[in-house]
């Protein structure tokens, strides 16, 4: 293993334009109806008794640590645990977003049954409302242990990131280095835009605390090293090999040797590639390109790339903000003419800018300035972008509508110029009654 190894991971995972997919994840909370508990990892009713439900459903056990079931899968996507047992779909990559939009829709179905029957309340929403640290049951993950241990040196709410967020995000393909440059570039340069559109989390601990969203402001300090918007990451001049470097350089959290878990947060990739470490069990250990994967899954940047480029800025919501996501990146990723032109009009701006927005933005939400400017106008104009984008693409379905149909709920958030979050704020009197999230017993 070497540093061109690592380079071309990236280059032999290109796609052609043919095959190129869409892949939606979302987590979220689940609560037990008598109490407003999260749903414990064991008992009668469980994230076990929830698994095992989903068994029956056609689902395939996954994952084992310590002889419990930690995740599922079936027919190319994946049921997983986020460390405070959020929830997670993992969908199958699709062509469209009608397709997404079905896959969604049949996991929901699956879980209102299991809801129903054993009276729980199934919540998306950028950050836990209401349960407080000590309430939460951890997921017997290995890694995840690791992580706890390291969090809290690195940032004051690296724990609360792990416990109590949820997200949606979605996956691209690229078809090129110069593709897969620009498409990120650009999703870095426009990526608060998209978090203003999706603040869904103005709650913590019973309590409404001056933000828009709560899950942001958590992840602005959760690790410096791996999170948020780097200054390379909006240069023109990007490069594979520029990401490959800021990758050797974060922390490894951990290398999996005869089969044990090894904490290895004390070094950088880099460190380990070299067997510079001065741990003979870890500069002994051959490196894989596995070992890579699992490194660059524990980066948690605003934009990240893996084997595809994936979009991480935006709240968990209800259930047509998870098609809405997708739909909206899809329309300018996927959209040749769209990519250029935002290549093109974000190409002077400025790395404080941008970083200005996203400090902001938490807090903000559509009430954020941009170099001066509100960005509801923008807002608006990269909605208007993303539907010609959609529109050209042509996917209809069964009704003969195209993919801008997906859209439709973010377009009447930027005409309001309300956020999830703001017409939260309303439903709960300014969180003042804010049991009432549990009314819906999915949301």
């Amino acid at each position: 293993m070497d540093k061109n190894n690592l380079i071309n991971f990236f280059l032999d995972n290109t796609k052609n334009t043919d095959n190129l997919g869409v892949g939606t994840e979302h987590e979220k909370f689940i609560f037990l109806s008598k109490d407003k508990k999260r749903i414990p990892f064991k008992g009668d009713v469980s994230i076990n008794s929830l698994f095992q439900f989903l068994i029956t459903k056609g689902w395939l056990p996954g994952e084992i640590s310590d002889g419990n079931i930690i995740s599922l899968s079936r027919d190319g996507a994946n049921i997983t645990l986020e460390p405070g047992g959020q929830v997670e779909l993992s969908g199958k990559i699709q062509k469209n977003i009608h397709e997404t939009c079905r896959e969604t829709t049949s996991h929901l179905e699956e879980l209102k049954i299991f809801i129903k029957d054993n009276n729980l309340c199934m919540m998306g929403l950028g950050f836990d409302p209401i349960s407080e640290m000590e309430d939460i049951h951890w997921i017997p993950k290995k890694r995840y242990h690791i992580m706890k241990s390291y969090m809290p040196q690195v940032g004051s709410r690296g724990l609360d990131m792990m416990s109590r967020t949820c997200t949606v995000q979605a996956n691209f393909d690229y078809t090129s280095e110069s593709d897969l440059v620009k498409k990120f570039v650009v999703s870095n340069r426009i990526q608060s835009f998209v978090i203003a559109m999706f603040c869904n989390s103005p709650f913590r601990e019973m309590k409404h605390n001056g933000y828009l969203s709560n899950r942001v402001l958590t992840w602005s300090d959760t690790d410096r090293d791996r999170c948020g918007i780097k200054e390379i990451f909006i240069n023109k001049n990007f490069s594979i090999e520029e990401y490959v470097d800021f990758a050797l350089d974060v922390p490894n959290y951990f290398l999996e040797i005869d089969n044990n878990y090894v904490d290895t947060t004390k070094y950088s990739f880099n460190q380990i590639l070299k067997r510079q470490t001065n741990n003979k069990l870890i500069d002994n250990h051959d490196l894989s390109l596995d070992n890579w994967v699992n490194h660059l899954s524990t980066i948690f940047t605003e934009v990240r790339l893996k084997s595809y480029l994936e979009v991480r800025g935006a709240d968990a919501g209800k259930w047509e903000m998870i098609c809405a996501l997708p739909a909206f990146w899809t329309g300018l990723l996927y959209d040749e003419e769209n990519l250029n032109i935002l290549w093109n009009e974000t190409h002077k701006w400025n790395y404080s800018d941008i970083m200005d927005l996203y400090k902001n933005v938490s807090k903000e939400g559509l009430k954020s300035k941009f170099q001066g400017e509100s960005i509801y106008d923008y807002c608006q104009y990269l909605l208007k972008l993303s539907s010609k984008g959609l529109e050209r693409r042509a996917f209809l379905n069964k009704k003969n509508r195209d993919e801008q149909i997906h859209l439709e709920t973010l377009k009447k958030i930027v005409s309001s110029q309300k956020t999830p979050a703001d017409i939260l704020l309303e439903e709960t009197n300014n969180g003042n009654k804010i049991l009432a999230l549990f009314d819906k017993p999915y949301y």
